[in-house]
């Protein structure tokens, strides 16, 4: 997951469990079991954290980190990371 982190489609579930061969189901509760978290919580919370570090450690604008990580556009980030943290990544950056 954390090689693929900036290829969405290839951590989805249906993905790693085909490249596996084993069924989707299996691999969730898998995940779920060893990690404590549904895969889906484990990637959301790792590309929230690696998004915090891009905003304090680079100078990067939103319209470049919105590429990096697939996202559709601005909204899409703004909304994904003010679920996460509770802050825009603006506002996030600015603290």
């Amino acid at each position: 997951i954390q090689s693929n982190i900036y290829s969405p489609k290839s951590i989805m579930a249906e993905s790693i469990s085909e490249k596996f061969n084993l069924s989707v189901s299996y691999i969730g509760r898998y995940f779920k079991k060893n990690h404590g978290k549904t895969m889906q919580e484990y990637v959301s919370n790792y590309r929230a954290k690696m998004i915090e570090n891009r905003l304090i450690h680079s100078n990067m604008r939103m319209s470049e980190i919105v590429g990096e990580f697939g996202f559709v556009d601005e909204s899409h980030l703004n909304k994904f990371f003010k679920k996460h943290t509770g802050l825009t990544p603006s506002e996030f950056r600015k603290n």
